[in-house]
């Protein structure tokens, strides 16, 4: 059993020490009463010859009670705090002469032994010694033979006090046990959070490595298709083939302006600590109106405080929305929103395109659905699809806030 009544440096067992103040209030109230019950009963007490030293002890007593724990912060000073304190009881019950104060202030000094010692079978050791010292005071000051008048009275008071220390200790350590699970689980939950932020890094790290290597192969096939087509041209030229080779010029600028296009996409998607803002997205809508010609109107905050994580989410989510409707959607028109609302970022891309049957499953060959899922999944978001044929479809996603260290806000 922990020992909660001795103070210690250790600012756990601070605050378990704390918890035993209720106990200490509870044996200075029976103090308390013991000194007005003796003051009562005894005329004697009352006369100023023995009030005065009589109060002035007991109130001693009562302190050195109170400030026990600060008093003995280790274990070789308790046995001088009880000898001084058994001392101070012999000298109030010479004083007094009252029989019910041997039981009563031996009694309370035993309930705060129990409460110092660790375990049950000193207790017991402690019990059998202060019943000791009642019989030793009971035979030396009202005669040996008075032991039936207050054995039985005593024995029962020890049992009380006995049961009601134990009692008290257990629930004061299986609170503290729950504390420290407490904490213990909560050290586990924020290990976790850190163990899921790196991993969250190395996906988002691997992503990005996949990115250069499609930069890498936009860009290798991109230029060598333009040297096969320069050369063609060239060689056209030679034979003045002149509409053939303003044809090959032709596709060789429509080669070159998409190699560029998909190297800026790449670059953009490979950028690693940029802060995505307004102007990112705004650049993602741009890219998506240049390359498709389908209008988009951007609706968002004027300033976006998101993490690294976020940004990156939110960045991802715009631009396989947009994807997607290139892909299968068909619309005249797309309409991209996104809020930030109650700790939460809301992204929603609506088009005016085809629609399809939402009821079920996302149709086979819509892979950018199912990696908006997967994303929205790894963010502890979620993604809701609203479509119907002929309507046009809307993709609601709603994305947790994170701070920097990648716990929720």
């Amino acid at each position: 059993m922990r020992n909660i009544f001795r103070q210690t440096n250790d600012p756990e067992v601070e605050a378990g020490l704390e918890e035993t103040r209720p106990f200490f209030w509870f044996l200075i109230l029976v103090l308390v009463l013991l000194y007005a019950g003796s003051i009562y009963v005894s005329p004697e007490l009352r006369q100023p010859a023995r009030f005065l030293p009589y109060t002035t002890l007991f109130f001693i007593h009562i302190a050195l009670h109170w400030y026990m724990p600060y008093l003995v912060q280790q274990k070789h000073k308790l046995a001088g705090y009880l000898v001084v304190q058994i001392f101070l009881i012999s000298l109030l019950i010479l004083i007094s002469r009252e029989t019910g104060l041997v039981i009563g202030l031996y009694t309370t000094l035993a309930g705060e032994t129990i409460g110092i010692l660790e375990d049950w079978r000193r207790s017991l050791l402690a019990i059998v010694g202060y019943l000791a010292l009642m019989g030793l005071t009971y035979g030396l000051l009202w005669g040996w033979g008075s032991a039936p008048d207050w054995l039985g009275t005593a024995l029962i008071a020890m049992l009380f006090v006995l049961i009601y220390v134990l009692l008290f200790l257990r629930q004061l350590n299986a609170r503290a046990q729950s504390q420290e699970l407490l904490a213990e689980l909560q050290e586990a939950h924020a290990q976790l959070a850190e163990y899921a932020g790196q991993v969250e890094t190395l996906t988002l790290e691997a992503e990005r490595q996949r990115m250069a290597r499609e930069l890498h192969d936009t860009l290798a096939q991109g230029l060598a298709g333009l040297v096969l087509q320069l050369e063609a041209l060239e060689a056209s030229l030679e034979r003045d083939n002149t509409d053939q080779a303003l044809q090959i010029a032709g596709q060789a600028k429509e080669r070159a302006r998409m190699t560029l296009a998909g190297a800026r996409s790449a670059i953009d998607d490979l950028r690693a600590a940029d802060t995505v803002t307004t102007e990112s997205v705004s650049r993602e809508v741009d890219r998506f109106q240049n390359a498709t010609g389908i209008p988009c109107t951007l609706v968002m905050p004027p300033e976006l405080n998101l993490s690294e994580r976020d940004g990156e989410h939110l960045l991802r989510c715009v631009s396989e929305g947009l994807a997607n409707v290139t892909r299968h959607a068909q619309a005249m028109h797309v309409w991209v929103t996104i809020e930030e609302e109650d700790k939460s970022l809301l992204v929603q891309i609506r088009d005016n395109g085809q629609g399809f049957d939402a009821g079920g499953d996302i149709p086979a060959g819509h892979y950018g659905l199912l990696g908006l899922r997967e994303r929205a999944r790894l963010a502890n978001g979620c993604l809701t699809i609203e479509s119907e044929a002929g309507k046009g479809t809307t993709l609601s996603m709603t994305l947790p806030l994170r701070a920097e260290n990648g716990e929720l806000l």
